[in-house]
């Protein structure tokens, strides 16, 4: 039969699992707010029965020696952890693109009195005053007033956009270093995890710290992640492999750290970094990708502000050498030269020439008399070509006011499409943690009720062992105690 211990043993099995259980609960509950967390459950199951030796027993059965936890596993569905990381990504490109590209739009100023819009404007109606009254001076200082206004316009918002791409190329360094630190981190946890797990432990707390981790890159890249299997058992070893656009980030316990370079990867809708070896690494999502993207649109509107600014005083100029002041210089510059074809920097550097600030009667606003006639004072017909100029095609097409209006309207409908997807994607982002978090997340009932049942599950098996213990004592220093000595 089994030992006077037998019950005790039993007492103590539910007593020190039930025990375990309260200590699973209590770090569920400590770390219900911790990112990356996903619950613990115990599994209990019997120990192996006690099998009564020989073949002439006649036991009514085999019987148990208590209980045991094999595993404390931790609640997660992969998949879901991987939609999430993917909407993650996309969530953090949007986010992005709509925070630097609200800051352009913010640039532009428009509508307003000051933005370049209204200024061309003013600038315009200006000269069509100076066709109709050549010989003012006060309205020939207006044309200069509204003329060096106009380039302050330019400057300003050039400038604005000019200090955009230097705090865009810092954040996305800034940025690379920061996946270069995650991934290494990543790659310990890999080593650490995989050690674990070939020792048949359950490293819950690592894989939790590597989940964050994960988070956090998703946040910066896109990501694809693949589980690494054991050859031998063809079950997966805890470790994983993560890369994005095709290239490894991170090979079980290896990091491959990145540099960065931006470039355009098959075409200039596709934006990535270079490698070390000089591999193109397209990316399609996250705050690096955003940036990129930003970076490329940025620039795009800042050549579109050069393309009007370079025809703006090419056109003017153009006109303006034809007619004559009322100096009688001759061949004058309204604006001071542009940069070489395609005009980089014209909006940077656009100016008034300085002689014609310095004398404002040198503005050619009466055109050059044929001789022998003498010049009339009173002809505005260069000024009012230049008046025209507001209704003219002169870009492709377009007139200088209408290339700068449909400007402004791709500024603000790109940024309105940029909030547009980044609400979106917010709502998804959203509905798949809400998932998530029912299925990982911690609840603080389910907690309680299962605080309660160990609890009481602890309480009895310390009565059971208390009454264990009193039988042991009965037979230990009862039987017998009062008995009289036989006679010899």
């Amino acid at each position: 039969m089994p030992s006077s211990f037998f019950g005790l043993e039993i007492g103590y099995s539910a007593l020190a699992s039930s025990q375990i259980a309260l200590d699973v609960v209590s770090n569920n509950v400590s770390n219900i707010n911790t990112p990356g967390y996903a619950r613990e459950t115990v599994t209990f199951d019997e120990t192996d029965p006690f099998t009564l030796p020989g073949l002439d027993s006649f036991s009514p059965g085999q019987l148990g020696t208590g209980t045991t936890i094999t595993a404390i596993n931790e609640v997660r569905d992969q998949f879901l952890d991987r939609q999430i990381l993917a909407a993650n990504s996309d969530q953090s490109a949007y986010n992005t693109l709509q925070q630097v590209l609200g800051q352009a739009q913010t640039a532009f100023s428009e509508p307003s009195s000051s933005g370049i819009g209204q200024q061309l404007t003013n600038f315009f109606n200006a000269f069509s005053n100076l066709a109709a009254n050549p010989e003012d001076p006060g309205i020939r200082a207006t044309v200069v007033n509204q003329a060096v206004t106009l380039t302050n316009a330019f400057h300003n918002v050039s400038n604005s956009l000019s200090q955009l791409l230097p705090n865009l190329n810092s954040r996305i360094q800034m940025d690379v270093q920061q996946l270069n630190s995650i991934t290494t981190q990543i790659a310990t946890l890999n080593h650490q995890i995989g050690v674990s797990i070939a020792a048949g432990q359950h490293p819950n707390d690592l894989i939790d710290k590597r989940s964050a981790l994960l988070s956090q890159l998703s946040g910066l890249v896109n990501l694809q992640i693949v589980d690494e299997v054991n050859p031998q058992t063809g079950q997966p070893n805890g470790e994983i492999d993560v890369h994005v656009g095709g290239f490894t980030l991170v090979q079980g316990d290896t990091a491959e750290p990145l540099s960065y370079t931006s470039t355009s990867v098959g075409s200039a809708n596709t934006l990535g970094l270079m490698d070390s070896q000089g591999n193109a690494i397209p990316l399609l999502g996250g705050e690096i990708y955003g940036l990129l993207k930003a970076s490329a649109m940025v620039q795009g509107y800042q050549s579109q502000l050069d393309t009007l600014a370079y025809n703006l005083i090419n056109a003017v100029n153009s006109i303006h050498q034809t007619g004559m002041g009322l100096d009688g210089s001759t061949s004058t510059l309204f604006f001071s030269s542009p940069p070489p074809p395609p005009g980089t920097g014209a909006a940077a550097s656009i100016s008034v020439n300085s002689a014609i600030i310095a004398d404002p009667q040198k503005i050619a606003a009466a055109s050059v008399p044929t001789p022998p006639n003498p010049l009339a004072p009173g002809n505005g017909d260069v000024a009012s070509q230049i008046a025209n100029l507001a209704n003219t095609a002169v870009i492709g097409g377009a007139s200088l006011n209408d290339y700068y209006n449909a400007l402004i309207s791709t500024i603000g409908s790109d940024t309105q499409t940029a909030q547009s997807q980044a609400n979106n994607q917010q709502q998804i982002v959203s509905q798949l943690q809400s998932q998530q978090q029912s299925v990982s997340g911690v609840n603080l009932d389910e907690e309680l009720t299962n605080m309660l049942q160990y609890q009481r599950t602890y309480q009895a098996a310390a009565r059971v062992i208390n009454m264990a213990d009193a039988f042991l004592d009965t037979i230990i220093n009862g039987l017998g105690a009062n008995s009289t000595p036989v006679a010899a």
